[in-house]
C-alpha cells in the first residue's frame, strides 16, 4: 500500500490521506491456533492514514481507539481498558501502539483492537513525502489501526455459558423468537396469533418458530444455544388469558406479560439485558483484578489466573524474564488512567517507569 502512497502524496494539499479497508489476512508467523481468536487466515478492518504533522496524527490515534471502545462496550457489552503497549509489545516499526484490552472469565487477558502511531518511520522507508506550504519537502506522519473477527470470539467467550451463545441484543441477528406451543386442534390459531405478536414488534428482529416437526423443548434448546436474547412462548392457556411467557436468555428468568403490554416490556427487557451483560462482565473483571508490588504475591496471582496491576521498569529484558519465569505472562498494556508509579519494578527492582497490566493472554 505504501508504495502507492508515495505516488499519491506529492503536496500538503493531498493530506490528510485516510484509507480504510476490510480484507482477509494470512498470518505467517503462526502457532497455537484458537478458533476466532487466532487463526491462519482472518478478516479484519485496517486503516492507514497519513498527515502533514504529528499533532493531527496523534489525535487520530486516540479518536480511533475511542471508536473501538464504543464497539466493545456499547455494542458487544464488553468492558475494556484503554492503554499504551510496552516497548516489547508494540507494533514493529511504530513509534508507539495503543490498544483496548479485556479480561475473560477463564482467567486470560485478550487484546481487542489496536491503534498505532507510526511516526515517519514507514514514510522514510517508502519515500512518502510532500511539499509543505513553504515549499519544503517533509515526510508524512502515519497511523495504522485495526479490529478483526477476533472481537466476535471475545464476545462469545465473555458472555457464553454451558447452554451456548449469549448475544447482546444490540448485535443479535434475531433479538426475539416467538414459539407457539401447538396442538393439532388449535395449531392454525396459535400460529396466527404468534405472527400477530410479531407484527406488534416492527422495530425489532423477530422470528416465529412454527415448525411442527420439533417439540417445544427442542426449539427452546436450539434458540438458547443460538443466544437469542428473548424467547416468547404462547400456549393454549396463555391464549385464553391473553398473555405470553417471556424468557430472558441472560438469566433464564421467566415472566407472564399481557398482550397489550408486550411491546414496551420487550423493548425494556432488551435494554436491561444489554446493560446486565456489560455490568456482569465488568464485575467479574473487577473481582479478578489485583494490584501488587510484591513478587511473591505476583506469582500467586498468576497461579490464581488474575489480571495483575504491577509497577514495571519498562525494559524489554525484564519483561522477557517475567515471561520466562511465569510460563507466558506478559504486559497487556499500560492503562491511560494508571497513576504515576512509586517505588521499584515488580521483578528487577529498578525504578518503576509505569504501572502495567499483566496476565497470560490469547
Amino acid at each position: 500500500m505504501y508504495d502507492s502512497y508515495s505516488k499519491w502524496i506529492r503536496s500538503h494539499n493531498d493530506l490528510p490521506l485516510k484509507i480504510n479497508q476490510w480484507n482477509n489476512v494470512v498470518r505467517w508467523e503462526f502457532k497455537h491456533p484458537v478458533p476466532f481468536l487466532r487463526t491462519r487466515e482472518f478478516l479484519w478492518q485496517e486503516g492507514h492514514t497519513a498527515f502533514a504533522n504529528k499533532e493531527e496524527a496523534e489525535k487520530e490515534v486516540i479518536d480511533i481507539l475511542d471508536i473501538y471502545v464504543k464497539i466493545f462496550e456499547e455494542l458487544l457489552a464488553i468492558p475494556v481498558v484503554k492503554g499504551k503497549k510496552s516497548e516489547r509489545e508494540k507494533f514493529a516499526g511504530a513509534e508507539y501502539s495503543t490498544s483496548v484490552e479485556t479480561f475473560l472469565p477463564m482467567g486470560k487477558a485478550i487484546q481487542g483492537a489496536t491503534s498505532h502511531h507510526l511516526g515517519q518511520n514507514f514514510a522514510k522507508a517508502f519515500e512518502i513525502s510532500f511539499l509543505d506550504k513553504n515549499g519544503e519537502r517533509e515526510y508524512g506522519w502515519q497511523n495504522s489501526w485495526g479490529i478483526s473477527t477476533r472481537a466476535l470470539g471475545i464476545m462469545v467467550m465473555m458472555h457464553g455459558d454451558d447452554k451456548g451463545l449469549v448475544l447482546p441484543p444490540k448485535i443479535a441477528p434475531t433479538q426475539v423468537v416467538i414459539v407457539p406451543i401447538m396442538f393439532e386442534k388449535d395449531k392454525a390459531k396459535m400460529i396466527r396469533k404468534a405472527n400477530e405478536l410479531k407484527e406488534e414488534l416492527p422495530s425489532l428482529l423477530v422470528e416465529v418458530d412454527d415448525r411442527d416437526h420439533y417439540t417445544p423443548g427442542w426449539k427452546f434448546n436450539e434458540w438458547e444455544m443460538k443466544g437469542v436474547p428473548i424467547r416468547i412462548e404462547i400456549g393454549p392457556k396463555d391464549f385464553e388469558n391473553k398473555q405470553v411467557v417471556v424468557v430472558r436468555r441472560d438469566t433464564g428468568a421467566k415472566e407472564f406479560v399481557k398482550w397489550t403490554s408486550l411491546k414496551k416490556r420487550v423493548e425494556d427487557l432488551l435494554d436491561e439485558i444489554q446493560d446486565n451483560l456489560f455490568t456482569r462482565a465488568k464485575e467479574n473483571i473487577e473481582k479478578n483484578t489485583i494490584s501488587t508490588s510484591d513478587w511473591d504475591e505476583f506469582l500467586a496471582s498468576v497461579r490464581a489466573k488474575k489480571w495483575i496491576k504491577a509497577p514495571h521498569c519498562g525494559t524489554v529484558q525484564c519483561e522477557d524474564e517475567i515471561k520466562d519465569e511465569t510460563e507466558g505472562v506478559k504486559t497487556n498494556c499500560v492503562p491511560f488512567e494508571s497513576p504515576k508509579p512509586k517505588g521499584l519494578c515488580i521483578k528487577c527492582k529498578k525504578p518503576a517507569a509505569y504501572i502495567a497490566l499483566f496476565a497470560k493472554s490469547y
